[in-house]
């Protein structure tokens, strides 16, 4: 199957974000106006324009592959739901932030494959997004959205998570881990969001290694 072709902005710590094409971004546009509980959002297809609609599952799995939606459906009778990744949510402001990076340092990589073969971003996630990156979206999210009480919890958790798929990543081994898991879907009722994108990075690095990557 043929790499996407990715374009990447890069900032002076080396982070960087996948930027969504103007069909993409017009898709993740009419998502976020669209009615929502928390970072599940909903509606039918009417709401969009036809070349989408033609398109509408292949750009889906692209959000999902980008790292931006953490689940995607798409029924026979029209409907839609999207869980949107804190990565998602941010999208519009992050890409701002990125290009004025880009543009204050001059780095710029565009349409390098999707498998990092020519530029090491990190192995996990077959590059589309960093997962430093992530996890400071993710740290950022703790801060603005969780109970107090709940805050060093989470993080600790988080931290643990990114242990554990950075052992994945080295050993290209999978070890069982129950006790991680547990404590990531204790908080699913609270923080559906947090359960979502630590379960979305998990699997990712796991499908790399079974990937040979």
């Amino acid at each position: 199957m043929k790499k996407r072709l990715l374009k990447k902005i890069v900032s002076e710590r080396g982070e960087n974000m996948k930027i969504l094409n103007d069909t993409e971004k017009e898709l993740l546009k009419l998502i976020l106006e669209s009615n929502h509980d928390g970072y599940t959002y909903s509606g039918t297809i009417e709401i969009f324009p036809e070349y989408i609609t033609n398109q509408i599952k292949k750009l889906f799995s692209i959000l999902e592959e980008c790292g931006y939606a953490a689940k995607t459906y798409c029924w026979l009778n029209g409907g839609w739901q999207v869980i949107l990744t804190p990565l998602g949510v941010n999208y519009f402001d992050k890409e701002e932030e990125y290009k004025k990076m880009s543009d204050h340092n001059n780095i710029s990589i565009q349409n390098f494959n999707a498998n990092g073969s020519n530029i090491n971003f990190g192995n996990v996630y077959d590059s589309n997004f960093n997962i430093d990156y992530t996890f400071q979206e993710l740290e950022k999210t703790i801060d603005e959205k969780a109970n107090d009480e709940d805050k060093e919890d989470l993080k600790c958790i988080m931290q643990e998570v990114k242990d554990y798929m950075d052992n994945i990543n080295e050993s290209k081994i999978v070890s069982k881990n129950t006790g991680l898991f547990k404590r990531i879907g204790k908080h699913i009722q609270n923080y559906q969001w947090f359960y979502q994108t630590l379960v979305t990075m998990i699997g990712n690095s796991i499908i790399n290694v079974m990937g040979g990557k």
